[in-house]
């Protein structure tokens, strides 16, 4: 391959050897390295690590040496999509497949599970895995959970959890995982049952925590951190957590406030409830959401999102008809509506009408896929794989 040269003589594009970038994230003599080769010890990740330069996915845009746009080592400016000899990616790069999902989504994929495993073409756990004890296959989970195998991680504690649904530890990475998969709900569904075994667990609580915060949960947030500081107040990231959600939810009691002054000049502006509306359900004030969102629908009864926010209020506390009904109205108004038609077929769970649920939940795993949201999708599409389960 030829490459095009700057002024410094220097290639935009001088890869080094696989061989080369194995020996410095592992930090080990070329000796070492040698030996392992030969025992074939390092075969799988030489091959992830080729996969990512052949396709520039290791570049100097990951690259440990570059900083605010400069190369340390040559103290030249570079461009993110170069590469050179000294390459080193970024710690949280070693294990991960930097790729976006899509251009339209902004979010980074995990490395495929594809070809990480020896001897199975499928990338899954092989068959003689599924023959270990529990205890061991868990142990291999954890072992692909730190070095961000997340997916092969997620399907060694599923292997766990079937053959002994009571292993706590492998329900609690199972949740962990979830969490760093960006998928909030299923993580909080998880740590939910996890903490139906083991309610003192303070990191559980913590981690539950975290993922209402990214669902815009703010107050039962506030309730998990302080009841995991209650089990274990020497814990950083749950004061941490705490932190960050009170500055949230300051924020949106001052939001109110300033609604509140809108109101007062024009009461029946709808655009003011609706805001009003979805401050007080990220507060948790449910009853105060509801009628927000109600007043912003007598002057706009055409507001998708405020139908089916309403739709969640009324779901979570109970009244599955209504929000039915509510989610009904949403996509009617608004067929291209992927998260209506998602919380319709949860509700469709509820009222164990597994056929409906599937239908309207396949429509929203379309709709995510189709705009570039992998993560939503493969949501989605978990919850129909087992059509006839009910929603707790």
């Amino acid at each position: 391959m030829i490459c095009r040269k700057q002024a410094s003589n220097a290639p935009e594009w001088d890869p080094p050897a696989p061989s080369t970038v194995y020996i410095k994230i592992k930090n080990i003599p070329y000796e070492i390295f040698k030996t392992r080769l030969n025992e074939g010890l390092v075969t799988t990740e030489l091959d992830q690590i080729r996969y990512r330069l052949e396709r520039r996915i290791y570049c100097c845009g990951v690259c440990s040496k570059q900083a605010n746009g400069y190369c340390v080592i040559t103290n030249r400016k570079i461009e993110p999509g170069w590469i050179c000899k000294s390459f080193v990616p970024k710690e949280e790069f070693i294990y991960l497949d930097i790729r976006p999902g899509s251009e339209a989504s902004p979010d980074f994929r995990y490395l495929s599970e594809t070809g990480l495993r020896k001897n199975h073409p499928d990338g899954g756990i092989p068959e003689e895995s599924c023959q270990k004890n529990a205890e061991s296959l868990y142990e291999e989970g954890v072992t692909l959970y730190r070095q961000g195998r997340l997916r092969l991680a997620l399907e060694a504690f599923e292997t766990v959890l079937s053959e002994n649904p009571g292993h706590f530890p492998a329900l609690f990475h199972k949740g962990n995982t979830f969490l760093k998969l960006k998928r909030y709900e299923e993580a909080l569904e998880t740590f939910e049952s996890a903490s139906r075994m083991n309610p003192d667990h303070p990191g559980l609580w913590t981690n539950s925590g975290f993922a209402l915060v990214k669902l815009e949960r703010f107050s039962q947030a506030l309730e998990a951190f302080e009841r995991s500081i209650s089990l274990n107040p020497v814990q950083k990231n749950a004061w941490e957590g705490k932190d960050a959600v009170l500055a949230r939810i300051r924020q949106c009691e001052e939001d109110l406030k300033e609604s509140e002054k809108a109101l007062e000049k024009n009461s029946e502006d709808s655009n003011i409830w609706f805001e009003k509306g979805k401050l007080h359900l990220k507060l948790g004030e449910l009853e105060k959401s509801r009628e927000a969102f109600e007043k912003a629908l007598e002057g706009k009864p055409g507001n998708a999102e405020a139908w089916h926010l309403r739709g969640r209020i009324l779901s979570e506390t109970g009244s599955e008809k209504a929000a039915l009904h509510a989610f009904e109205k949403a996509t009617r108004q608004k067929p291209d509506f992927p998260d209506a038609w998602y919380e319709k077929g949860r509700v469709f769970l509820k009222l164990a009408n597994p056929k409906g649920a599937e239908n309207a939940i396949k429509i929203a795993a379309d709709l995510w896929e189709s705009r570039g949201f992998k993560t939503q999708a493969e949501t989605a599409r978990t919850k129909i794989k087992k059509p006839g389960s009910e929603e707790k």
